[in-house]
């Protein structure tokens, strides 16, 4: 998978999932067996549905571009929100007693993460003039 895709694919991800929390934040986190939510629980799934949405069109503008240091800092940046997320979701579902979409979530979080990781260092800005990458992955 090249670089460009991953980030259509990630872009186009996180602007349906962006939605959802932003839109009918109740149902989505039904999904995850979680009882309707309070206002301030509302406006905090929002919070996270307009957060998506910010990395979705981060993404889907970034997908087109040249390698640079700027790229390598987002694909850095993915690398390490869908794996601190990942890791989030493993800590919740142990907690929740195995719940099946929260390992799903996990499970997706992760693969994301190592498509970036793989991806990213294949499309990497070149060496800096210290001979190192721009950021070590």
């Amino acid at each position: 998978m090249n670089l460009k895709m991953l980030l259509s694919i990630y872009a186009v991800f996180m602007a349906v999932v962006g939605a959802g929390f932003l839109i009918v934040p109740s149902a989505v986190m039904s999904l995850y067996l979680v009882p309707p939510l309070d206002v301030l629980e509302t406006s905090l799934a929002r919070s996270i549905g307009a957060m998506a949405i910010g990395l979705g069109v981060m993404c889907w503008t970034a997908r087109t571009a040249e390698a640079s240091k700027a790229r390598d800092a987002l694909i850095l940046g993915l690398t390490v929100v869908n794996g601190l997320s990942a890791a989030v979701a493993v800590l919740t579902a142990v907690a929740a007693g195995g719940n099946w979409s929260i390992w799903a979530d996990a499970a997706l979080l992760a693969l994301f993460m190592v498509l970036f990781i793989v991806t990213g260092r294949r499309a990497m800005s070149a060496p800096t003039a210290g001979g190192g990458t721009s950021i070590p992955m």
